[in-house]
Formats: structure tokens, sequence, C-alpha cells
């Protein structure tokens, strides 16, 4: 039998202790990366919790860990998730090619009952996304659906009973076989069914994201980055004087409380437009871009909150 000296015997036994650590490290980044994983609804609803609760970021993966959410049949997959970007130059407010990629959202508080709403927030365009960068370990492609959502809760918190349009867009265009372009069609229909379902609705926004590039869609004010705001007023609207006036006045309380958060008011008519984006519905029917394709979900979610703050007090002029 052919001795094996004592070199040979540690060699081994530092390799099995080398592929231990390996399996371990392995296993541990594993269950960490899938542990990150989230649907678009829980997405949402970590970025309100982590900041109430600080722990709530350990409390969720050791929860993903412990419920065996982790497949340990294919551990690859954690190298698949999606971490592509690309940038739909195209998808502004009068865009007529539909994202070829994007997810619908529902609704992360589906249970919250909303009496007597007075906000009605929705996207023409749901699938606008935003940049996925600072989020990519989430597997999450942010959009202008989660904007919304946002929005309702910064708003319900005021005490603004608001609520958020969940009918998908794209599957009433393809019902129809309508084009991209039509969807203000279809969002004009679901502002009357709204209106007929909640009579004491008020205030209607249209959530947009723009086509341009972060130079021009980031506001740094005091330390803190924000998606900068665009109003789009329909000049072929009949009665878009009275649009304009309530547009104004909200441009205006930006520009006091919010400098260079606001872009202005971008006043649209003519061949190639739509030209009325449903603002004939109302006086206080308006379209906001917010931000564009390179901002990041914590921008956006920064204007949400500048943007319920300014509607809130608004509100409490007008009352």
């Amino acid at each position: 039998m052919k001795k094996i000296n004592l070199k040979t015997k540690r060699k081994r036994k530092w390799k099995r202790r080398f592929l231990i650590l390996a399996f371990l490290i392995s296993f541990l980044y594993t269950c960490f990366s899938l542990s990150l994983h989230m649907t678009n609804e829980e997405f949402v609803r970590f970025l309100f919790e982590s900041k109430e609760n600080p722990n709530f970021y350990i409390i969720k993966m050791f929860d993903s860990v412990f419920k065996n959410r982790i497949s340990l049949q294919n551990p690859l997959k954690i190298f698949k998730g999606n971490y592509s970007y690309e940038d739909y130059s195209k998808n502004d407010a009068d865009s007529e090619e539909e994202p070829t990629s994007g997810n619908y959202v529902s609704d992360p508080y589906p249970k919250k009952e909303i009496k007597e709403p007075k906000v009605y927030l929705y996207n023409s365009h749901q699938l606008e996304e935003y940049s996925s960068k600072n989020v990519e370990k989430y597997n999450v492609t942010p959009n202008v659906m989660m904007l919304s959502y946002i929005l309702r809760e910064k708003l319900n918190d005021r005490g603004i009973q608001t609520i958020v349009e969940e009918n998908n867009v794209s599957e009433f265009l393809k019902a129809n076989n309508w084009n991209y372009a039509s969807s203000y069609k279809v969002t004009k229909l679901l502002l009357e069914d709204a209106k007929s379902k909640n009579p004491s609705l008020e205030y209607y926004i249209d959530l947009h994201r723009d086509s341009v590039g972060r130079n021009v869609t980031v506001a740094d004010i005091k330390g803190k980055k924000y998606a900068r705001i665009l109003f789009l007023l329909g000049l072929e609207n009949p009665n878009y004087q009275q649009n304009a006036a309530f547009i104004e006045k909200l441009n205006s309380m930006f520009n006091e409380s919010y400098p260079g958060l606001s872009r202005g008011i971008y006043k649209k008519q003519g061949k190639g437009v739509n030209g009325v984006y449903n603002q004939d519905f109302s006086p206080t029917t308006i379209l906001i871009e917010v931000g564009g394709v390179e901002n990041t979900i914590e921008e956006v979610f920064n204007t949400a909150e500048a943007i319920a703050d300014i509607l809130n007090r608004y509100m409490e002029s007008a009352s």
C-alpha cells in the first residue's frame, strides 16, 4: 500500500476546507440573490415599508429563505435576471409605437378600500419604463404604473382619497384591434366609467414618462435628486383655457416651492400630435410627464412626494 506523506494530507485537508467554503459562499449568494427577486407589486410595497422599518430588508431576506422560496435544482437561474436597459425614445405623449417590453403592474394594496375618491390617477401609456439602474438586484423594471401607485399612497397619507386605474390599456387595444395611438381613446372610456362609478372625483391626472435624457430630467434641490416634470397642454381642446389656468397655477406653485423641478408647460397642437389628451373631459384633467428614460425610481419617488405636497396645498387653497 502506497503511503501518503504528511504534506499531501495537509493539501487534501485544505482542499476539502476550500470546497466546503466555496459551497457555503455559493449557497449564501444563491439565498441572498433569490431573496431579492421581487414582483413589481412587492417592489412598490418594499419602497414604502423599507423607509418606515429599517429592518424590513433583513426580514424580507430571511422570510424568503425560510419559506422555501429558494430552489437549488437550478442554481444558475440567479444569473438570468432581466438586467437589460432599453431606451424607448418614442414613448412620449404622442408615441404611436407600443413598448416591446414592460410589465403591467397590479395594485400592490388590493384590499385597501377608498371611499369617495377625489383624485383619479391613470396612465394612457402604462408600460413606459424608467431606468433599472440600482434596482437590477430586485429583477424589476420600474414604470409609470408604479409611479401612479406611489403617488396614490402619498396622497392618501395626506387624507386625499385617491384611486388608480387598474384596467390594462394594452388589452383594451388588442380587444378592439386599435393601434397604440388609440390609447387616449381607451383612457377616455375609462375616465367616463370611473366618473360614473365615483361621482366624487374632481381631479384626473394622466402620468407619463418623457423620452429625453438624464441631462434634461434630473433636478437637484437642496441635495436631493428629483425626476423633473413637464406639463402638457392640448390646444385642440375647445376649452383649453380652463385647463391652462389650472396647470399654470400648479406650475407656479412648483416653481415657488421646488425651484427647477418643473420644466414648464408644453403646449401642443397640429399634425402628428393628439392635441387634446382627454383634457376636454374636465378643466382639472392634466397630463404630467414625470422624468425620462434615465431617471431612477428613487428620483421618481421623490417627485411623487413633491407632487402630492403641491396638490394637497392647491386643494386646501381651493376649498
